[in-house]
This record gives structure tokens, C-alpha cells and sequence, in this order.
């Protein structure tokens, strides 16, 4: 009997060990973020905030085009609402990129970075409620906080060391990945 009581207290122990192993595996300790270093944390930024550009150069296109249609009589601003729908995707997308979750921002840029996002997504609601607009009415409608969004981003900027132009900035970005995607070896084709 003394010896099937080792037994069971050993099978007792495993069992123990075992669920004990199981939930240390299941859940386990949330680590840090890794602090970005300035010149990571700059290109995080403009990979965020770059294709914004893009999407307001075609909102402004678009939008010329729709003066045109209007002072012409017309009312067709399926193509303008459809700029203002990518201008809010591009604006959430990059709002979404502004919170890596596994990484942190330089401390002397986490308040601009933040609010570079929320405005960013005070962007995206806005330029929903714009592309459901008639054509008269978003071809004088005047862009809410513009000065707050262009301060704000001036802002993160120069606590990230970019250059002061957000243009000339994205401008430098593309050439800097295009030279990197251009520098990477290729694979011999005869291989």
C-alpha cells in the first residue's frame, strides 16, 4: 500500500508539472515594444503617411474635375466620391500603421505621432462625409482643421529628423527604397 501511495503522489507531481507547463505556454508575460531608433522610427512614419499624398493628389484631381462638371451644369461626382473614399482608406490605413503594437516610438515623438493619428482619423471621417455630398456643395466645401493636420505633421517631422516638406520627405523615402529594391542582388536566371 506504501508503495502505490508513492506512485500516486509522482503521477500527482507530473500531472501538476504538466498544467502548470500548459498555462505558462497559454499565456505569457506581454513583452515590452522595441523602442524604434530615429531612422527606423522616420521610415515607419512615411511608409504610414506617404500614400496619403498620393490619395489627396487624386482628390484634388478629381475635385477640378468636378468644378468643371458643375460649372458646366452638371452633378456627376461618382469619381470624386470615389477619390474621397480612397483618401479615407489611405487616412485609416496610416492611423493604423501610427500604433505598431510590437514597437514603441522614440519618447521625444510619441505626442506628435499621436496626433498626427488622430488626426489622421479625423480625416477619414470627414472625407467619408464629403464623398456623400452633392457635386455643389464638395466643390466649395472647406477642409475642417487644415491648419491643426499640417502643424501637427510638421511637427513629427522634426521630432523624427525628417525634412520640413512632407513632399521633398516622401519624395527622398521612395528614392531611398527604390536605390535599396535597385542594390539587392538577383537571382542568376541561368541557375
Amino acid at each position: 500500500m506504501g508503495n502505490l501511495l508513492r506512485r500516486g503522489s509522482g503521477a500527482v507531481v507530473i500531472v501538476a508539472i504538466a498544467l502548470t507547463a500548459g498555462c505558462a505556454a497559454q499565456d505569457p508575460k506581454p513583452q515590452k515594444p522595441e523602442v524604434l531608433t530615429a531612422s527606423r522610427a522616420g521610415g515607419v512614419y512615411l511608409d504610414a503617411v506617404c500614400p496619403i499624398n498620393e490619395a489627396w493628389d487624386s482628390a484634388d484631381y478629381e475635385l477640378d474635375r468636378l468644378r468643371l462638371v458643375v460649372g458646366r451644369g452638371g452633378s456627376n461626382s461618382k469619381a470624386f466620391a470615389a477619390s474621397m473614399q480612397g483618401v479615407a482608406e489611405a487616412s485609416a490605413t496610416a492611423a493604423k500603421q501610427l500604433a505598431p503594437k510590437d514597437q514603441a516610438w522614440p519618447e521625444e515623438a510619441k505626442a506628435h505621432i499621436a496626433e498626427v493619428r488622430d488626426t489622421l482619423l479625423a480625416d477619414q471621417k470627414q472625407a467619408l462625409k464629403v464623398a456623400k455630398l452633392p457635386a455643389k456643395d464638395a466643390v466649395v466645401y472647406t477642409w475642417q482643421d487644415r491648419e491643426d493636420i499640417g502643424v501637427a505633421a510638421a511637427e513629427a517631422r522634426a521630432s523624427l529628423g525628417l525634412p520640413a516638406d512632407p513632399e521633398l520627405a516622401c519624395t527622398q523615402w521612395a528614392e531611398q527604397q527604390k536605390s535599396k529594391k535597385d542594390a539587392k542582388p538577383t537571382k542568376d536566371s541561368s541557375d
